[in-house]
């Protein structure tokens, strides 16, 4: 009897975690980028997903609407797996992904730019989207970056498991320091080590 008391927690345990892992993340939009570009919204959307911390999103989808505030179930990827995203089955969908988180660190770091840069960032994945004065000096330079100079794991796509709503993406591409740059640094702190050591020593001398 005991064991079959046992069997049944078992069971509903394993129940219990296969439902919660197969339940989909809730993108919750909330408040709409400050600023408006050729008669669209462009820049950053606020939001949380599962009611969690506050976040920035970037929409990367042109060809469908999404309206704020709104919640809606998504997919959350990584770059190393793009199976449930919209353009992952895309050529070059993994260099057009790239392409777009960097475009979002520039948005970040060139706020005066996000209209251009949000123009560019559609056109990634869309390249009927209008032409703005700026844009496609921002797509050719997304697509002249070499992606082993980029770390990307902080990119999040939030794919709507219904076709309604666009896609939005977080994160976004940080350089990674050159190995002459890295080699320096270590130098240097190695020297500064050694000369802290040595005046140490020298110092200690002088009481004797």
């Amino acid at each position: 009897m005991k064991k079959t008391y046992l069997v049944l927690i078992i069971t509903g345990f394993i129940l219990m975690f296969s439902a919660g892992a197969g339940l989909a993340d809730t993108l919750n939009l909330l408040t709409l980028p400050p600023t408006t570009y050729g008669g669209y919204y462009v820049g950053g959307v606020g939001g949380n997903v599962n009611g969690g911390y506050t976040m920035t999103f970037y929409c990367n989808d042109f060809s469908a609407t999404t309206y704020v505030p709104s919640s809606f179930a998504v997919a959350v990827s990584t770059l190393s797996d793009l199976s449930q995203t919209k353009f992952g089955g895309a050529s070059n969908a993994l260099s057009r992904y790239q392409q777009a988180s960097w475009l979002i660190s520039q948005m970040e770091s060139n706020p005066s730019q996000a209209g251009p840069i949000q123009y560019a960032l559609w056109s990634v994945f869309t390249p009927s989207t209008p032409v703005v004065a700026g844009s496609a000096d921002w797509l050719n330079a997304a697509q002249s970056i070499n992606p082993a100079n980029f770390d990307f794991s902080s990119t999040r796509i939030f794919t709507a498991t219904n076709t309604s709503n666009q896609e939005f993406m977080s994160g976004g591409a940080n350089a990674v320091p050159e190995p002459s740059i890295v080699f320096l640094l270590v130098f240097g702190l190695s020297g500064l080590g050694l000369f802290k050591y040595k005046l140490r020593k020298r110092t200690t001398r002088n009481y004797f």
